[in-house]
């Protein structure tokens, strides 16, 4: 009885030695490898009609998109091979994340939310702060941080590349070498990013309808003839009644600009955004990117830090939460304060109340329950569910014995 205890804690510290001996750098990589289909995938057309070019001015090449997707998903470009960019960028969330912040190779949390990807084509800046432009540099960077995967030894990455039988038929079909660079990492990742679109989503049916009728002026202006009474009531209170699209504007519902905003979220902002001065010289304070609202029904929670679970959460605080910071951006500022609100924005402030000591009086909407509802409705037909369950965008990773 004495040698079976004695061999069975023989074994078990075996066993955890030999566990603790063996760091991720030793098992991951062996754990996951790539499956793809014999015939690549199309990415460079979309699978319905458009009324934008989703992919912006660039044409997107299948082989490179195909490398590019097994990078995105490959664990071994972080430090301890933990995580990869589909970890934050998830695909059933909009490729976005579902908390605050995500955890990166370390478990570290990132310091800020981690932003949809969606129809980057159609975008002129990157990240909450705008600091990147060009998105072959762009996905490069969250493999150097060194919180989210830590890998900011560009020779070291090329090697592991290098080393990794399944990328050299890989970087061979992409671009007819299976030399591996960062140059060549960097444009294959910006292009199987750049292939992930929405096109499909019931506002983007609505759209076609009206242009497929050859009518003039702003489609978003008439009623959709796919949409419910709500609905359209919602895409009414979006774009004529409140003042939503005056950010959320253009085919993505970010703006499709590289200009920051500044939504009164604080006074006094503990992450003050988007370095550097406004442009009347004053030093910026709280201006983040506008998001994408494509697919917004899945990439909870919102703003830069992830403060609200929910669309009723953020309505409500853009209709009566608005703080009265003194760089709060024009589109909400009342419209004696130079403000660009509509009218029927709530009541004329006389001309000898509006503050005269830079106090600034944020707009309050007065929205009724019925606008606010119908207002959710509508952010919803944002919803393109054809992206979030395509195989083509999907992890090829499979665990193997």
């Amino acid at each position: 009885m004495k040698n079976q205890v004695l061999s069975a804690l023989t074994l078990a510290l075996s066993v955890v030695t030999a566990f603790v001996a063996c760091t991720p750098e030793d098992v991951q990589p062996n754990r996951r490898i790539p499956v793809l289909p014999e015939e690549v995938y199309d990415y460079a057309t979309p699978v319905t009609p458009t009324f934008f070019a989703p992919f912006g001015d660039s044409v997107i090449n299948n082989d490179v998109a195909t490398l590019g997707r097994v990078l995105f998903y490959d664990q071994q470009l972080s430090y301890n091979n933990r995580v990869s960019c589909g970890s934050c960028h998830r695909q059933q969330f909009g490729f976005a994340d579902n908390q605050a912040f995500s955890p990166g190779f370390e478990n570290g949390l990132t310091g800020r939310n981690t932003q949809t990807i969606v129809n980057t084509g159609t975008q002129l800046g990157f990240f909450w702060d705008l600091r990147e432009e060009i998105l072959d540099h762009m996905v490069l960077q969250p493999i150097a941080n060194h919180v989210e995967m830590g890998l900011d030894d560009t020779l070291l990455m090329e090697n592991r590349i290098r080393n990794i039988d399944y990328y050299q038929p890989l970087f061979q079909n992409a671009f007819g070498s299976d030399e591996v660079t960062t140059h060549k990492i960097g444009l294959a990742l910006a292009q199987f990013v750049k292939s992930i679109i929405s096109v499909s989503s019931k506002y983007d049916e609505g759209a076609m309808a009206i242009v497929n009728q050859g009518l003039t002026g702003n489609i978003n202006h008439r009623p959709f003839p796919n949409y419910t009474d709500q609905e359209n009531l919602g895409k009414h209170v979006f774009f004529l009644k409140f003042p939503c699209s005056q950010c959320h504007g253009g085919v993505n519902l970010d703006g499709s600009l590289s200009a920051p905003k500044n939504i009164g979220l604080e006074v006094d902002y503990s992450d003050n955004g988007m370095p550097g001065t406004d442009f009347l010289g004053r030093v910026r304070d709280g201006f983040f990117k506008t998001p994408s609202l494509r697919n917004v029904q899945f990439t909870a929670p919102y703003m830069h830090d992830g403060r609200f679970r929910t669309l009723e959460e953020v309505i409500e605080f853009y209709d009566a939460g608005i703080q009265p910071h003194p760089l709060l951006s024009e589109e909400l500022r009342w419209r004696e304060q130079g403000g660009l609100t509509f009218e029927h924005l709530g009541p004329v402030i006389p001309f000898d109340q509006v503050p005269t000591d830079g106090r600034v009086l944020p707009i309050k909407m007065y929205m009724t329950g019925e606008e606010k509802a119908a207002l959710v409705a509508f952010l919803k037909t944002l919803s393109d569910y054809q992206t979030l369950s395509d195989p083509k965008f999907s992890d090829p990773f499979q665990v193997v014995e």
